[in-house]
Parts: structure tokens; C-alpha cells; sequence
């Protein structure tokens, strides 16, 4: 029988899912160019990322399940990284008005 990951890890990813989700409605509902609804949800992506990476790092889960959680936290990294270069863009484009 395959152990369960702890409680403070599965915590830390509710929150940082959480979070996330009321980012990504945040963004949804503001302007393509507000730049601090892109950068929360950047933020909150980079949480989740971490929260996946906790989840991978517990020996108590399967082998299976910790891989997932690996790649699922490079995902979220990536989604972190293409959300910052977009909020990094609409600030260049802001300032040049």
C-alpha cells in the first residue's frame, strides 16, 4: 500500500490553487493590458508550480503520482514565465505612451 502526501502539501496546493483561479477570473475581467491582474496571475501560477513541486518531492506518494506532479510544476512554470514576459510587455507598451 503506497502512502499519502502530507497534509501541509496538500494545503499549500488548495491555497496556491486557490489563489489561481480567483487570479485567472481576475484577469479575465480586466483590461489585456492591466498589468497587475498579469502579474498576480504570474504570481499565483509560480505558487501553484510550487506547490506541485512540494507534491513531487513526497516519498510517501507513488512513483507515478510524483512524476505527474514534476511535470505538472514545470507546466506551471512555464505558464508563470509566458504571464510575466506579457505583463513585462504591456508595461514597456504603457510607458511608451
Amino acid at each position: 500500500m503506497t502512502g499519502r502526501p502530507s497534509r501541509e502539501a496538500v494545503a499549500r496546493w488548495n491555497d496556491a490553487y486557490a489563489e489561481q483561479t480567483a487570479a485567472l477570473f481576475a484577469a479575465m475581467r480586466s483590461a489585456s493590458d492591466d498589468v497587475a491582474a498579469v502579474r498576480r496571475l504570474a504570481h499565483a501560477y509560480h505558487a501553484v508550480a510550487f506547490a506541485w513541486r512540494m507534491l513531487s518531492g513526497e516519498l510517501a506518494a507513488p512513483l507515478w503520482a510524483r512524476h505527474a506532479a514534476a511535470v505538472a510544476a514545470e507546466e506551471f512554470d512555464r505558464r508563470a514565465r509566458l504571464e510575466m514576459e506579457r505583463a513585462d510587455s504591456a508595461q514597456r507598451k504603457g510607458e511608451a505612451t
